[in-house]
């Protein structure tokens, strides 16, 4: 067997509604000893020729992607690996997940089943788009808000269906570099954004528990303001790089 990495594959920065630069991003990886990182900024990839510049010159291995914000009402999220160019918003889950295929990119089910309807893909819409669709893999450890009784039906919709629903992976969905990078990790063998894709692809990606930190409280105020005020109305009036 060779050499084992790891990966915080769901990233953000300041050109959705991350904290850090892409600078800041790159810095805190590799501060940290991560082989690899996946900018994944929400409706913009804007970012994500600096962060793969920057990775190169750190030694740091990075997948440019996209959080992919689909139609209202639920607005569901869909993140995409290995991007090419940037995928609209505003579609349908279905029409989103075919968009990403489309490109040869690959496509994870972010942040599954919390206990709200924005943002996150709930079983039974998920039941629905794995019917005649399957997806890459799914973040089956992720810091994001869910209680014990979803956690547990997460798993067990995983194990029922992981031929439709490929690699379970983790991720912390950084949106704040050093304060919250590296809390939930997905281990794969190599070093390369390519072994990291093989690795899910032959499902060989291991998701792990990371480091305990917390984000300062006047932080998260901070970052609220942004995803919830100030990256909507940047999406709507078209002011949102793509």
């Amino acid at each position: 067997m060779g050499r084992r990495s790891l990966a915080d594959p769901h990233c953000h920065t300041t050109a959705s509604d991350g904290m850090v630069s892409p600078r800041e991003l790159v810095e805190a990886a590799v501060s940290l000893g991560l082989q690899l990182i996946a900018i994944s900024d929400h409706d913009t990839m804007a970012a994500a020729d600096e962060v793969s510049e920057r990775g190169g010159e750190a030694g740091l291995a990075v997948i440019k992607g996209q959080e992919v914000t689909t139609a209202w009402p639920a607005q569901t999220h869909v993140l995409a690996w290995f991007l090419e160019r940037p995928i609209p918003p505003a579609r349908s889950l279905a029409w989103t997940v075919d968009a990403v295929h489309d490109q040869g990119a690959l496509v994870v089910i972010p942040h599954p089943f919390m206990p709200t309807f924005f943002a996150s893909c709930q079983p039974a819409m998920l039941r629905r788009l794995i019917e005649d669709r399957a997806v890459d893999a799914i973040e089956l450890l992720h810091t994001a808000p869910i209680t014990a009784g979803r956690l547990r039906l997460l798993r067990a919709f995983y194990e029922e269906h992981e031929d439709r629903l490929g690699a379970a992976i983790g991720s912390s969905d950084s949106h704040f570099g050093l304060h919250d990078l590296g809390r939930a990790m997905t281990d794969f063998e190599g070093t390369s954004a390519e072994d990291f894709r093989r690795g899910v692809l032959e499902h060989t990606v291991r998701p792990l528990p990371g480091r305990r930190v917390s984000v300062p409280a006047w932080e998260l105020i901070r970052q609220q303001r942004r995803s919830l005020i100030e990256l909507p109305i940047r999406r709507l009036t078209g002011q949102l790089e793509q």
